[in-house]
């Protein structure tokens, strides 16, 4: 991450300011906490063109110290080599905070989250390798007003930088200086008002060459509750402007905004929520879109995808990767409990791009013009690179020892090709997730998932058609045991790892609460993974793994 001189002293002299006035008063309140996590693997990765060797060891240590009202806070991490994203030996987060009365003050490193994220929702990941992690400052400001405290009010101010490097390349590295401003006010009970503000300047690469950029987001807030009912609206809007060099001849200033709406309803035993989202960012040509474009989206915008997430295997393995500068869609999500035994959930969700293009260049060049229509709504059309889902799902209790769940969806995901419509990639899946779970003698349990899915890719050569089975078996003694095998089946033949079948087996030990250690070998199928709409795709592996878990309160 970004270490700049100037953030490193600030860091220490509000360090060596915080331990004067602690140790000035008469009681010290201290108290230490730490986590370490340990993760190992060696095997084989298999890819499309090789199968090569895989090992990498990740030492993961995180410590805190409380001191009246500081909090000192170090990770310690060393990669030799990290599973995904780049490697780090060292120091690589540290921050001082301070709590007061209605103030926290910190120093150092931080993530942090603006309303729904349209503006800044920094965070990590590291399964995909994703981190936007800021280095800086920040002060948030918390107070009550009025009669009984009815008025609330809440701010936050940041200034720091970011080194992001894409998690597809890692050579990649893109750099970000921000100065941001966040509050909310709740001037009457079901009420609530807020904004953001956002200025950047950042250094995109592009090829050999780096793109200067400042960026300025505008965002507004309203919020309403009352009694079962819940309602967010935001609205972000951006503007980005670029210094000219060889690949951009000209400094331009386009403009792009995004919106994101919640509504929902609950009462005893029933659900309903309903999302819109509107993103159009950096909505451009076919020909224009690129992960090097500065105008796009910025890596720390990421406001809510509205797609379910699942957490079975085959439900997730054709997801859908968000686009932030050119999205709109909906999604409706219902649960209904009948009975204290029966609860059902249903969920429908359609998404795709604003616009179809035409090309209206009558020459062998490609000019492209936008096809304009009322983009308020996702279109199912092949042209709009739709995505859209139906899930059902019901849970059963037959009694105290024994839970059933049994779920059907239906997906389709486009990606259009507008060069050749015939190539573009269209998938289909229809998937049957099964869970039975049983538990006797009151420390044993038995955990069955089976999943079936049929699917199909119409990029595949041969048959398009093909299905997948999987099956998870576990089996625990509480508190300290589970041990569970899978097994994954597939008939088609062009699967990117060139295999049919896959078994694993894992054992996950618990000394206590706090420490655990989990051993897994065998063969794992790999596909595509994502963490808040941001995928990437996970190469097959065969081989060893072991996580040790550790944590000290």
């Amino acid at each position: 991450m970004m270490r700049t001189k100037g953030a490193v002293t600030l860091f220490f002299l509000v360090l060596l300011s915080g331990a004067l006035t602690v140790y000035s008063q008469p009681k010290l309140n201290v108290r230490v906490s730490a986590s370490n996590v340990l993760r190992y693997g060696t095997g084989v990765e298999n890819s499309v063109t090789e199968d090569k060797n895989k090992k990498y060891f990740e030492e993961l240590f995180d410590g805190r110290l409380f001191v009246n009202d500081f909090m000192a806070g170090v990770r310690y991490e060393y990669d030799d080599p990290i599973e995904f994203g780049k490697s780090i030996k060292g120091i690589s987060q540290r921050f001082l905070e301070f709590k007061k009365d209605d103030f926290t003050v910190r120093a150092g490193n931080y993530y942090e989250v603006f309303a729904s994220g349209l503006t800044l929702n920094s965070f990590e990941s590291r399964p995909i390798g994703w981190n936007t992690m800021f280095d800086g400052g920040k002060v948030n400001y918390k107070h009550s007003f009025g009669k009984k405290g009815s008025v609330k009010f809440n701010g936050t101010l940041v200034a720091g930088g970011m080194d992001f490097t894409d998690i597809n390349d890692t050579a990649r590295t893109e750099t970000y200086s921000i100065r941001a401003v966040n509050f909310s006010l709740t001037p009457v009970k079901y009420i609530t008002l807020g904004g953001s503000y956002l200025y950047t300047d950042g250094k995109i690469p592009t090829g050999n060459l780096i793109t200067d950029i400042s960026a300025e987001i505008f965002e507004g807030n309203l919020g309403l509750n009352y009694k079962g009912f819940s309602m967010l609206f935001s609205y972000a809007n951006k503007v980005t402007i670029n210094q000219p060099n060889a690949i951009f001849t000209q400094s331009k200033a386009p403009r792009g905004d995004g919106a994101y709406g919640s509504l929902s309803y609950t009462r005893e035993g029933f659900g309903i929520t309903v999302d819109y989202k509107n993103y159009r960012f950096n909505v451009t040509t076919p020909d224009q879109r690129s992960a090097n474009d500065p105008y796009k989206s910025l890596p720390f915008q990421n406001a809510p995808s509205a797609i379910k997430v699942y957490s079975s295997t085959l439900l997730s393995r054709f997801p859908h990767n968000v686009d932030f500068n050119d999205e709109v869609g909906w999604q409706v999500d219902i649960f209904y409990s009948p009975t204290p035994k029966l609860t059902l959930n249903a969920n429908a969700s359609l998404t795709s791009r604003h616009y179809d293009y035409a090309d209206v260049d009558t020459t062998t060049l490609t000019r492209y013009e936008r096809i304009d229509r009322s983009a308020f709504l996702p279109s199912t059309k092949n042209e709009f690179s739709p995505y859209w889902e139906l899930f059902f799902e019901a849970e059963y209790y037959v009694n105290k020892n024994l839970k059933t769940k049994l779920g059907a969806s239906r997906k389709t995901n486009i990606l259009y090709s507008i060069v050749n419509p015939g190539a573009s990639d269209i998938i289909r899946t229809f998937t049957v997730p099964l869970e039975v779970q049983y538990t006797f003698a009151k420390i044993y349990g038995v955990k069955l998932n089976a999943e079936y899915q049929q699917a199909y890719n119409s990029l595949r050569s041969g048959d398009t058609h093909f299905m997948s089975q999987l099956t998870t078996l576990s089996i625990s003694r509480s508190p300290n045991i589970i041990v569970s095998g899978t097994a994954e089946f597939t008939n088609d033949e062009e699967d990117p790892s060139g295999k049919k079948y896959w078994v694993k087996g894992e054992l996950v030990y618990k000394f206590n609460s706090a420490n655990t250690i989990m051993l897994s070998y065998g063969s794992e199928r790999g596909g595509i993974q994502c963490s808040s709409g941001i995928c990437r795709y996970v190469n097959p592996f065969n081989g060893f793994r072991l996580t040790i878990m550790n944590n000290f309160n």
